[in-house]
Formats: structure tokens, C-alpha cells, sequence
């Protein structure tokens, strides 16, 4: 007489159970991995706004004439470089500088250009309810933020937002743009980031 092999009921409920822990899991990575992928893609945004404002940033100073090129004192260049804070005075090879003051060539680019612009400057304001003390003052996530602010001509224009900094450091004809920001996740956590753009400035 043949016998045919199969489940019992408990063995069945037993696979039923262990099945069901094994989607459960697996859901539970999914949601997981769905997350962290919109984490990192908010993360990416912000990134490359960033680093669509240090770009901005370098064509606006690809034909600034070296000579012309100043920075803002700060009480520490008070007395031995600058008789008060807050005057243009001469760059000192590789100090990196918040405030900047330079023209730039009209036209083509030339190493002996004739024609330049007026004065333009570039400084950070801070944003409304942000002061200067190193501290998150609107409870965003960012530190002392502000925009990136142009005098063009005599007119503010606004290159850059939600900067914690900005920096600009000549070193020879050597000029390194950097700024920084931050982003905050789904999860609370803040990420800080840096964006740089490096120029061989040609004009005299």
C-alpha cells in the first residue's frame, strides 16, 4: 500500500509563520532603503544648489583685475594692517576673506586690460533672525546663515542663499572660492557641506 508524503497542519501553519516574518522584514528594509534614498536625494539637492552658486560666483569673478583686488579689514588687521575695521586694504598670498572688493575688465578678456567696471563687492547678509555668534538662532539647522550679496554697479544682487560661509583666498593669480552649507534630513540630522571653484585670474 502506497503511502503519500505530505504536510500536517502544524507543519504548514509553522511555514505560514516563518513566511510571514520573512516579508515582514523584507518590507521593513524596503521602507528603509526608500528612506534613506529620499534622505540622500534631499542631501543632493542641496548640494547641487550649492554648488550651482559657487559656479555663479567664479563667472562673475573670471575677469576681476588682480590689481584691483581688495579685501575688508577685521579687527584683527587693526593695528599693523589697517588703521579700523571694515576699510579695503591689500590681500595678504593665501588668507582666506569673507569681504572682497574688485572691477573687472570690460569686453574680452586681457592681460593689460584698459577698460574696467566700477567697484563690486561680495559679503555675506545674514538672514532675518540669524546674528553673528556662531549659533542657530531660527532653529534651522544652519549656523550664522545668509545670502551671498553683490554690489554690481551699485546695485545688491543676491548670488546665494542658505550660506553658513563664504570665503574667497588668493594665492598668486590663484583664486579659491569656497562656500558652505548645510541641510537638514527627514530624520532630524544635519549634514554640512563645501562646494570650491579655483581661478587663474588673467587681468592685471
Amino acid at each position: 500500500m502506497n503511502r503519500q508524503a505530505g504536510f500536517t497542519l502544524v507543519e504548514l501553519t509553522l511555514v505560514a509563520a516563518l513566511l510571514a516574518m520573512i516579508m515582514a522584514g523584507v518590507a521593513s528594509f524596503l521602507g528603509a532603503a526608500t528612506t534613506s534614498i529620499r534622505l540622500d536625494d534631499n542631501i543632493a539637492v542641496a548640494m547641487e544648489s550649492l554648488q550651482r552658486s559657487a559656479i555663479r560666483v567664479s563667472q562673475v569673478m573670471r575677469p576681476c583685475s588682480i590689481s584691483t583686488y581688495r579685501v575688508q579689514s577685521t579687527p584683527a588687521d587693526v593695528p599693523a594692517a589697517a588703521a579700523a575695521e571694515g576699510l579695503w586694504i591689500e590681500p595678504v598670498d593665501g588668507d582666506a576673506r569673507a569681504a572682497i572688493l574688485f572691477r573687472s575688465a570690460t569686453g574680452e578678456l586681457s592681460l593689460n586690460a584698459q577698460e574696467l567696471t566700477e567697484p563690486r563687492s561680495f559679503r555675506i547678509q545674514l538672514e532675518p533672525g540669524e546674528n553673528d555668534n556662531d549659533a542657530d538662532d531660527d532653529g534651522d539647522g544652519l549656523i550664522d546663515e545668509g545670502r551671498l550679496m553683490m554690489d554690481y554697479d551699485g546695485i545688491p544682487v543676491a548670488l546665494a542663499s542658505n550660506l553658513e560661509a563664504a570665503t574667497f583666498t588668493l594665492t598668486g593669480r590663484l583664486l579659491t572660492i569656497r562656500v558652505q552649507s548645510a541641510a537638514r534630513t527627514r530624520a532630524g540630522l544635519v549634514q554640512r557641506f563645501t562646494a570650491e571653484e579655483v581661478l587663474y585670474l588673467r587681468n592685471n
